[in-house]
């Protein structure tokens, strides 16, 4: 199986949480419970798939979920593995901190039928530049799920691409300068960073396939999985991250 060392984060990693810190990750975990209930499917275990610094993972163990969360990136398990537990106000004080594994989503390390809830945010499966490995990560991911379970997938949006970016992006906050620039090339979307941090300097390039929503309909059927309804994030969440994006809630087999 080849690498898919494009869609890795590694040394921004460290950056991530920076960058990302106002992000309403509670407000995403509420829209995907929300998105099953609406399916019918009572949530107990939840899988975080391409977990990455694993906000959402711990704000859903936080609630007192059985969560168990895997990334292709060591380094954002790491730092993942190094968030406060019990997390914050919103937080519950008695459940467990989630599991977290490494794994890739072309080969979900799991049996089949543990999860309640498999979500994959944050546009992690564009990061499979090839149709065929998206087939087969959401094939592993409706296996994973249990009977009634729900699948639910945030794709990188057409309109979030063409509307929601603007050609740059520049971030100043706690010692952090980071300067990000997008180009579609066709399918591609070329995403390259520059920050420094604490008098040193890093730079790294990564890529993304835009699947439009005929395409990604086809894959999703091509994995076995039902797609249920797209969910809009914005403007059931008013905050800018959230225009743009849609919550795929799907069925798996059964």
């Amino acid at each position: 199986m080849p690498p898919v060392a494009q869609g890795a984060y590694r040394r921004y990693a460290l950056v991530y949480d920076l960058v990302w810190r106002a992000a309403p990750y509670h407000r995403f975990v509420d829209l995907c419970l929300e998105a099953a209930a609406a399916q019918g499917t009572g949530v107990r275990r939840v899988l975080v798939a391409a977990c990455g610094t694993g906000s959402a993972a711990v704000e859903l163990a936080g609630r007192g979920y059985e969560v168990t969360a895997f990334d292709l990136s060591p380094e954002m398990l790491a730092m993942a593995a190094a968030k406060r537990w019990p997390p914050g106000p919103g937080g519950s004080s008695g459940g467990s901190p989630p599991r977290l594994v490494a794994g890739d989503l072309r080969a979900v390390p799991f049996a089949g039928g543990w999860a309640d809830l498999v979500l994959v945010l944050n546009a992690s499966i564009n990061y499979l530049l090839e149709p065929a490995e998206v087939v087969a990560a959401l094939g592993h991911l409706a296996r994973t799920a249990a009977p009634g379970g729900t699948v639910v997938v945030e794709p990188l949006s057409p309109r979030f691409v063409h509307e929601g970016w603007e050609p740059g992006r520049h971030v100043e906050r706690e010692g952090l300068r980071l300067d990000a620039s997008y180009e579609l090339k066709g399918d591609l979307v070329v995403e390259r960073l520059r920050w420094s941090l604490g008098g040193v300097e890093e730079a790294e390039t990564y890529r993304q396939r835009l699947y439009g929503d005929a395409e990604l309909t086809e894959l999703l059927a091509a994995a076995g999985l039902e797609l249920a309804e797209r969910r809009p994030m914005w403007p059931a969440i008013p905050d800018q991250p959230a225009r743009g994006r849609t919550l795929w809630v799907a069925r798996p087999p059964g």
